[in-house]
């Protein structure tokens, strides 16, 4: 090759490198300003479900506490027996309200510059996310004619591709950020009631925990895409997957084991369980795509 092509080739990467890093650093800054309301958003969002509907608060506990105590002050005269405990119980739901809040998830930073660093670095995963689609495109062109000597996708076909990619990766996060994170916390939350202790959170650690486990389950859920994708390449058969379907699902338990944030053998399942599905609904896609 010429040194004008190999000068031609720096050139263009240099130039879509300066691309992709501008998009990056403006997508970082500007996300680097909502970062506070996003954190906020996050300890709303996984404590919110901790205090049910069903379960009174402070308030509710206090307006209960009154009225027993106005029940009591008027069976005073003809219930004495009655009134007395009605007193009592006031009293203990009206202390239950005043310490109810002490049992809340308390989230603090141990370091100086602990938030200023998770904000830091959560914009920066965001300026990668907002960078992507501008990578992905010259990924796509730079790669096609290899690409498609492997598996023979049309340029329509490799746009499905992608935004069935993302909507795998968002159904993912999703049922991470909406479902299973909430059930942990509350499961964890739960057993420190139990003991009689307070549960703390670094801000760090808690925010650091939530991103990574809903990014991990995102990228999981593309199990059914990437099957399909080591089929059409000939890299595997549906038959062969189908076969191999048990030891497949002890390999999903051991995943689920490792990156669920609960030993427990039901939050296992409760992890393996989208798993199983997605790869019985990929052998049942592939069985109708004649692959």
């Amino acid at each position: 090759m010429p040194l004008e092509d190999y000068t031609h080739i720096l050139s263009e990467l240099r130039k879509k490198l300066f691309y992709i890093a501008a998009l990056f650093g403006a997508g970082a800054i500007f996300s680097f300003q909502l970062m506070g309301n996003v954190i906020k958003k996050i300890e709303y969002d996984m404590f919110y479900k901790l205090n049910l509907p069903g379960n009174p608060g402070s308030g509710q506990l206090v307006e209960i506490s009154d009225s027993l105590s106005r029940m009591s002050k008027e069976l005073i005269v003809n219930n004495p027996a009655i009134a007395q405990n009605l007193t009592r119980i006031s009293a203990d739901i009206l202390n239950i309200s005043q310490n109810i809040n002490t049992y809340k998830p308390t989230i603090i930073f141990l370091t100086p510059l602990e938030v200023l660093m998770l904000e830091f670095k959560m914009s920066l995963i965001f300026g990668i996310i907002i960078a992507s689609p501008l990578i992905i495109y010259y990924a796509y062109k730079g790669l096609k004619g290899r690409f498609t000597k492997i598996i023979p996708f049309k340029k329509s076909s490799v746009i499905f591709i992608i935004l069935v990619a993302a909507l795998l990766f968002l159904l993912g996060a999703g049922y991470s950020y909406f479902v299973m994170l909430p059930f942990f916390l509350s499961y964890i939350y739960q057993d420190a009631i139990s003991l009689g202790v307070n549960a703390t959170f670094s801000i760090y650690e808690f925010i650091y925990f939530i991103v990574l486990t809903t990014l991990i389950l995102g990228f999981a859920f593309e199990l059914p895409l990437i099957m399909t994708m080591l089929v059409h390449a000939g890299v595997t058969t549906r038959q062969t997957l189908a076969y191999y379907r048990k030891h497949a699902y002890i390999i999903l338990l051991v995943v689920a084991a490792w990156i669920t944030p609960d030993p427990s053998m039901f939050s296992q399942i409760m992890m393996m369980l989208p798993f199983v599905i997605l790869y019985e609904v990929s052998l049942v896609m592939l069985r109708f795509t004649g692959k």
